[in-house]
Protein backbone atom coordinates (compact mmCIF):
# COMPACT_ATOMS: atom_id res chain seq x y z
CA UNK A 1 0.00 0.00 0.00
CA UNK A 2 1.40 3.37 -1.12
CA UNK A 3 -1.10 5.51 1.39
CA UNK A 4 -0.96 4.47 5.41
CA UNK A 5 -3.80 5.24 8.01
CA UNK A 6 -2.63 6.94 10.48
CA UNK A 7 -5.95 7.71 12.72
CA UNK A 8 -9.39 8.17 12.70
CA UNK A 9 -11.79 10.03 15.01
CA UNK A 10 -15.72 10.33 14.96
CA UNK A 11 -16.40 13.37 16.54
CA UNK A 12 -19.04 16.18 16.11
CA UNK A 13 -17.03 19.05 14.97
CA UNK A 14 -13.52 19.79 13.47
CA UNK A 15 -11.71 22.85 12.63
CA UNK A 16 -8.96 23.86 10.78
CA UNK A 17 -6.84 26.65 11.99
CA UNK A 18 -5.92 29.27 8.63
CA UNK A 19 -3.07 30.21 10.20
CA UNK A 20 -1.04 27.41 11.06
CA UNK A 21 -2.91 24.46 9.45
CA UNK A 22 -3.51 22.84 12.44
CA UNK A 23 -6.64 20.71 12.98
CA UNK A 24 -8.84 21.01 16.24
CA UNK A 25 -11.33 17.97 16.92
CA UNK A 26 -14.34 18.85 19.07
CA UNK A 27 -17.09 16.49 20.79
CA UNK A 28 -15.39 12.91 20.21
CA UNK A 29 -18.38 10.60 19.88
CA UNK A 30 -18.19 7.45 21.85
CA UNK A 31 -21.56 7.33 23.84
CA UNK A 32 -24.91 8.81 22.36
CA UNK A 33 -28.06 9.10 24.25
CA UNK A 34 -31.50 9.07 22.28
CA UNK A 35 -34.57 10.01 24.29
CA UNK A 36 -37.61 9.47 21.85
CA UNK A 37 -41.47 8.96 22.39
CA UNK A 38 -42.73 5.73 21.55
CA UNK A 39 -44.79 4.42 18.88
CA UNK A 40 -48.56 5.07 19.90
CA UNK A 41 -49.94 2.32 18.55
CA UNK A 42 -47.63 -0.39 20.08
CA UNK A 43 -45.80 1.63 22.90
CA UNK A 44 -42.50 0.56 21.52
CA UNK A 45 -39.28 1.88 19.77
CA UNK A 46 -39.60 2.34 15.67
CA UNK A 47 -38.41 -0.13 13.69
CA UNK A 48 -35.70 2.30 11.92
CA UNK A 49 -35.49 5.82 12.93
CA UNK A 50 -32.79 8.99 12.20
CA UNK A 51 -31.81 11.56 14.87
CA UNK A 52 -30.87 15.20 13.20
CA UNK A 53 -27.52 15.61 14.25
CA UNK A 54 -24.32 16.64 11.98
CA UNK A 55 -20.94 14.69 12.81
CA UNK A 56 -17.65 13.88 11.07
CA UNK A 57 -15.11 11.20 10.94
CA UNK A 58 -12.21 12.86 10.66
CA UNK A 59 -8.59 10.85 9.35
CA UNK A 60 -5.22 11.09 9.01
CA UNK A 61 -3.49 9.51 5.64
CA UNK A 62 0.48 9.12 5.54
CA UNK A 63 1.93 8.42 1.92
CA UNK A 64 5.16 6.47 0.71
CA UNK A 65 8.10 8.50 0.49
CA UNK A 66 9.16 6.90 -2.33
CA UNK A 67 6.58 7.52 -4.46
CA UNK A 68 4.82 10.88 -6.40
CA UNK A 69 0.99 11.51 -5.51
CA UNK A 70 -1.25 8.85 -4.51
CA UNK A 71 -5.03 8.94 -5.11
CA UNK A 72 -7.38 6.66 -3.33
CA UNK A 73 -11.21 6.17 -2.29
CA UNK A 74 -11.89 5.51 1.51
CA UNK A 75 -15.21 4.12 2.43
CA UNK A 76 -17.06 4.83 4.77
CA UNK A 77 -20.00 2.46 6.47
CA UNK A 78 -21.63 2.76 9.99
CA UNK A 79 -23.07 -0.33 10.83
CA UNK A 80 -25.59 -1.60 13.63
CA UNK A 81 -25.68 -3.99 16.47
CA UNK A 82 -26.97 -6.61 14.43
CA UNK A 83 -24.23 -6.21 11.41
CA UNK A 84 -26.64 -4.41 9.37
CA UNK A 85 -25.16 -1.39 6.85
CA UNK A 86 -26.87 1.73 7.80
CA UNK A 87 -25.02 4.01 5.74
CA UNK A 88 -22.43 3.56 2.88
CA UNK A 89 -20.60 6.87 1.47
CA UNK A 90 -16.90 7.42 -0.22
CA UNK A 91 -14.89 10.42 -1.04
CA UNK A 92 -12.02 10.58 -3.09
CA UNK A 93 -8.77 12.23 -1.68
CA UNK A 94 -5.41 12.67 -3.40
CA UNK A 95 -1.77 13.69 -1.83
CA UNK A 96 0.49 15.29 -4.21
CA UNK A 97 3.97 15.26 -4.33
CA UNK A 98 4.41 18.03 -2.31
CA UNK A 99 2.77 16.77 1.11
CA UNK A 100 3.35 13.82 3.11
CA UNK A 101 -0.27 13.71 4.92
CA UNK A 102 -3.68 14.51 3.88
CA UNK A 103 -6.47 14.98 6.20
CA UNK A 104 -9.75 13.84 5.07
CA UNK A 105 -13.24 14.93 6.73
CA UNK A 106 -16.64 12.79 5.75
CA UNK A 107 -19.15 15.57 7.18
CA UNK A 108 -22.49 13.60 7.51
CA UNK A 109 -26.02 15.09 8.61
CA UNK A 110 -28.88 12.36 9.89
CA UNK A 111 -27.84 9.45 12.27
CA UNK A 112 -30.23 6.23 10.89
CA UNK A 113 -30.53 4.06 13.77
CA UNK A 114 -32.47 0.93 15.00
CA UNK A 115 -32.14 0.08 18.68
CA UNK A 116 -29.70 0.37 21.47
CA UNK A 117 -26.30 -1.36 21.13
CA UNK A 118 -23.29 -0.95 19.97
CA UNK A 119 -22.64 0.52 16.47
CA UNK A 120 -19.35 0.93 14.21
CA UNK A 121 -17.66 3.34 11.45
CA UNK A 122 -15.75 1.47 9.20
CA UNK A 123 -13.07 3.19 7.44
CA UNK A 124 -11.95 0.91 4.27
CA UNK A 125 -9.34 2.14 1.31
CA UNK A 126 -8.91 1.44 -2.03
CA UNK A 127 -5.92 2.49 -3.79
CA UNK A 128 -5.89 3.89 -7.37
CA UNK A 129 -5.40 0.45 -9.66
CA UNK A 130 -6.65 -1.57 -6.68
CA UNK A 131 -9.94 -3.37 -7.07
CA UNK A 132 -11.41 -3.69 -3.58
CA UNK A 133 -11.42 -1.66 -0.51
CA UNK A 134 -9.53 -2.59 2.45
CA UNK A 135 -10.57 -1.84 6.36
CA UNK A 136 -8.38 0.70 8.53
CA UNK A 137 -9.91 1.11 10.83
CA UNK A 138 -13.33 0.90 13.57
CA UNK A 139 -14.72 3.23 15.35
CA UNK A 140 -16.95 2.22 18.23
CA UNK A 141 -20.06 4.18 18.72
CA UNK A 142 -22.41 3.24 21.93
CA UNK A 143 -25.99 3.94 21.33
CA UNK A 144 -28.65 4.33 24.19
CA UNK A 145 -32.23 4.78 24.02
CA UNK A 146 -34.28 6.28 26.59
CA UNK A 147 -38.24 6.06 25.82
CA UNK A 148 -40.23 8.96 27.39
CA UNK A 149 -43.56 7.99 28.65
CA UNK A 150 -46.27 9.66 26.63
CA UNK A 151 -47.07 12.85 29.19
CA UNK A 152 -50.39 11.89 31.19
CA UNK A 153 -53.01 15.03 30.80
CA UNK A 154 -53.49 15.99 34.65
CA UNK A 155 -56.58 15.74 35.96
CA UNK A 156 -58.49 18.51 38.11
CA UNK A 157 -60.77 19.18 40.45
CA UNK A 158 -64.28 20.69 39.99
Amino acid sequence: MNIKHIWSVLCKESVINQDDNNVSIFGVLEELTVFLSPVKETGKLPEKFSIPMNYEIVSMWQRSQDMGSAKAEIEYIFIDSENKALLKTTQAIEIPVASKRHRSRMKITGMRLTKPGDYTFQVKIKEEGEDAFHLVAELPLEVKINLQKTPVKPQTKN
